[in-house]
């Protein structure tokens, strides 16, 4: 079955077909002609695979994201962002990647992450003097932020599928996150330098004051998701729904921006988000169900190691088959698919599941800046007016980096692995 099963996954892909139909019909194909079990398996396998209370998070943190974003959260955040750090050199662009870091914390979300503060931010680095491929370059990029800083849905993905704990996954993600906004501010701050681009006038303490007096509604809610979960007053799912109510009650009692018809229009959007991704998952679940029934992960297992059993070698290869999958598969359906295969080999060679995920996590938001199907392009190419060509050009610098953060998040575990020790 297994033979029969990803040729016909990738030639029905190829085909055209939506990622969730090439899954389960490549699937259903390998089980009506290669295999003795009744097909009718695949729909019920697809069933199970969504019901999963941990996934009911996931249309909540999308809905979340939706009306902080339209409730004008963003333009604050970013206010912020500037006090704090645009006065260095490139305190724009340094400011750009902060306003990310800040709004993934809330979203958890890349492509959101990008719209929200890449509409506002690509007009002004322009304005500014910036090139426009550095400045879209740096939005595309600095989105991928969104799902690595918790809360992640990316990684509620992964703890469902491989049994780990979310809470920690969330902690997990962010040093890590730190990490990656940190080179790219140093990269911000040498190339504004070598073009000598001017600077802003340092703030006064009272502007910073105002600052976070206007973002403090917003910046609240990573406290009280992460102080909750962390507490015990609620699980990372419950969280998602605080998050909901909180986010309408900004935009609609505090900031009073969103009305009934943007509310309705929010609502349908989040829910036709909220399906796909959960289609995905329940096509990627039977994909995954008949890989395990045939024994996929142990073959797996055995032939890596047969090559080597060193823990450096063997995060090596994994980080280039997933940096590769990430060309072909979206995040979701590539964790779905990839995590079960490859994570119980990681913990084999003495790899935790938790420093694993962040480290899967990473390798597949560079997946969302690489043809062809990168969602962060995309949605930067709707911004800037430009081709898939150019944004994937002006991306490449910003790969480097995001590579040379992957390395070091591999190897030194700690940074994955101290939050979540101190805390649990």
């Amino acid at each position: 079955m297994i033979t029969a099963l990803l040729p016909v996954f990738f030639a029905v892909l190829l085909l055209g077909l939506p990622i969730f139909a090439a899954l389960s019909l490549a699937v259903f194909v390998a089980i009506e002609f290669f295999g003795s079990t009744n097909p009718v398996i695949v729909p019920m396998r697809m069933f199970t695979g969504m019901n999963n209370f941990s996934l009911m998070a996931i249309p909540f943190f999308i809905l979340a994201a939706e009306l902080m974003r339209i409730g004008g959260l963003s333009d604050r955040l970013i206010n912020l962002a500037k006090a704090l750090v645009g006065w260095v050199p490139g305190g724009l662009a340094a400011a750009t990647v902060l306003s990310c870091l800040f709004f993934g914390s809330i979203s958890g979300s890349s492509p959101a992450t990008v719209v929200a503060i890449g509409s506002i931010m690509f007009p002004a680095l322009v304005a500014a003097g910036y090139n426009k491929l550095f400045a879209i370059g740096l939005i595309a990029t600095a989105g991928t932020l969104g799902p690595i800083v918790p809360p992640s849905i990316a990684l509620i993905i992964y703890g469902s599928v491989t049994g780990t704990s979310v809470g920690q996954l969330f902690a997990a993600g962010l040093l890590p996150a730190v990490l990656i906004a940190t080179l790219l501010i140093v990269y911000c701050m040498v190339y504004a330098s070598i073009k000598g681009y001017e600077r802003a006038p340092f703030p006064t303490l009272r502007e910073i004051i105002q600052a976070f007096k206007a973002a403090a509604w917003g910046l609240g809610l990573p406290f009280i998701l992460l102080g909750g979960i962390y507490s015990g007053v609620f699980t990372p799912t419950e969280s998602a729904a605080v998050a909901c109510v909180y986010g309408l009650f900004i935009g609609m009692v505090v900031y009073r921006t969103i009305r009934w018809p943007e509310l309705l229009t929010t609502l349908r959007s989040s829910g036709l988000t909220s399906a796909t991704l959960l289609l995905i998952t329940a096509g990627a679940s039977a994909f995954s169900w008949l890989l395990a029934i045939t024994g996929t992960p142990t073959q797996l297992a055995s032939q890596v190691l047969s090559l080597t059993d060193d823990p450096l070698q063997v995060m090596a290869l994994f980080n280039v088959v997933m940096i590769i999958a990430g060309f072909f598969l979206d995040s979701a359906s590539a964790i779905i698919v990839l995590s079960p295969l490859l994570q119980p080999i990681a913990a084999q060679v003495g790899v935790d599941p938790v420093h694993f995920g962040v480290i899967t996590l990473v390798n597949f938001s560079v997946g969302m800046i690489t043809p062809p199907v990168g969602l962060n392009l995309f949605v930067a190419m709707s911004i800037s007016r430009m081709s898939l060509q150019q944004v994937f050009r002006a991306c490449l610098p910003f790969i480097a980096m995001m590579l040379v953060a992957l390395v070091v998040i591999t190897y030194v575990p700690w940074l994955s692995n101290w939050l979540p020790s101190l805390i649990y």
